[in-house]
């Protein structure tokens, strides 16, 4: 059953301190701006369901002792200088064989926060998609208008195919700059309510449909990431099996994770659900749910979620995406890699997987060692060359110590 509650300015103190919806990405506010989205959006709350499946403890990682290169400085620098001051972390968690090695708060974030974690809700919410295709609800290949309607009167949608959006190539003229204020995608952040006023905000399929019209390229020809399309597959999941999306998350995924706390997923003023980036969790729960994919689709408990074909499928390096990925700037931050069903692919061969979002928020997985290590983050800017530097020495660093460089 999913609870609903209304934004509410339920801190009016924080006015004073300049903490106000337009603020809340501001660098000096990030703590505040990434824990309160309720107060800001609409939101559906999922609640826990059924006994809290444990996170085991083993081996304590010696986390203080490790030493990380300083991407900045070109030296070497210590643990806590470099998840401070470079990575500006919030919060860390990995497990290594099923275990917990190490867990972490910092920046006042304690283990039952709930914290943003922005486009990784990507990953996690499409995990969805993967159970539909399994089930024969969804096929990939379907042109994306046979599964969301509203698509159909706009011609530039019609050779885009499900598959595309999954793997951001539809071919769609659009952009995602956080650099502009008047980018698209500011804009489009105020169209479903990002600073406050999402209720009355014309919502993300009408912002789409006003301003996705025009192709720039043939479906398939070029990775053109784009979290306004994330926004499409909820739609796609409602129309295939005739419930809300909403309802298929809290059922299907978040409520056989064994989760502690309660997961909340923001919403427009037309109650779709922003799974581009507003599914806020404890780093926990993250954990959690994140884990499916470094088990073959299983539950902590060993239930099995998601097919373990649409974890192959999204690993799988076909020749159309490498092309697609490597017409793009993308390409040089992964080189080995390649992005499909919404995921990141870090290194397709080594099996490396990893969920990103802005200012700081990560799971990074390694498959054949059973690795998993997960972020959450207050980084100043959404994206920044330093900030991917950052997590992938610290992918490096940790998985060598544990042995799985």
């Amino acid at each position: 059953m999913i609870r609903w509650l209304r934004p509410t300015d339920s801190r009016p103190d924080l006015q004073a301190l300049g903490c106000i919806g337009p603020a809340w990405d501001q660098p000096h506010l990030l703590t505040w701006g990434q824990t309160s989205f309720s107060q800001r959006m609409p939101t559906a709350v999922l609640d826990p369901v059924g006994p809290v499946q444990p996170l085991p403890p083993g081996p304590s990682l010696a986390f203080d002792r490790l030493r990380f290169h300083d991407p900045l400085l070109d030296r070497s620098i210590d643990a806590q200088t470099f998840l401070d001051r470079r990575l500006f972390n919030d919060g860390l968690l990995v497990m290594h064989r099923g275990r917990v090695v190490h867990e972490r708060y910092r920046n006042g974030l304690t283990s039952s926060d709930l914290h943003v974690v922005h486009s990784v809700s990507k990953t996690l919410t499409t995990m969805m998609v993967g159970i539909a295709v399994g089930e024969g609800r969804l096929d990939p290949m379907a042109p994306v208008a046979h599964c969301v309607p509203a698509l159909a009167a706009l011609p530039a949608w019609s050779t885009v195919k499900l598959q595309h959006v999954l793997d951001m190539a539809s071919g769609i003229d659009c952009d995602e700059d956080y650099r502009v204020p008047d980018s698209m995608y500011w804009r489009y952040a105020r169209s479903v309510g990002y600073a406050g006023g999402g209720e009355q905000a014309e919502g993300a399929l009408a912002f789409l449909l006003a301003n996705l019209t025009r192709s720039s390229e043939p479906p398939g020809t070029r990775f053109n990431y784009a979290s306004y399309l994330t926004n499409l597959l909820p739609l796609a999941l409602e129309h295939s099996y005739g419930q809300p999306a909403l309802e298929l998350y809290a059922s299907r995924l978040f409520g056989r994770i064994g989760a502690e706390q309660r997961c909340e997923i923001n919403v427009d003023s037309q109650r779709l659900p922003i799974v581009e980036g507003q599914v806020n969790l404890t780093l926990r729960d993250l954990a959690r749910w994140a884990s499916l994919y470094l088990h073959e689709g299983r539950s902590l408990a060993g239930e099995a979620l998601v097919p373990p074909a649409w974890i192959e499928a999204t690993l799988a390096a076909t020749p159309a995406r490498l092309a697609a990925f490597t017409a793009s700037d993308a390409s040089q931050r992964f080189p080995r890699g390649h992005y499909a069903n919404q995921c990141w692919v870090v290194d397709a061969q080594r099996r490396r997987l990893a969920m990103l979002g802005i200012h700081g928020q990560f799971a990074y997985l390694d498959l054949p060692a059973q690795l998993m290590i997960v972020g959450l983050g207050s980084f100043p800017v959404q994206v920044a060359p330093l900030m991917t530097a950052s997590l992938q020495q610290l992918w490096a660093v940790v998985s060598a110590e544990v042995g799985a460089g």
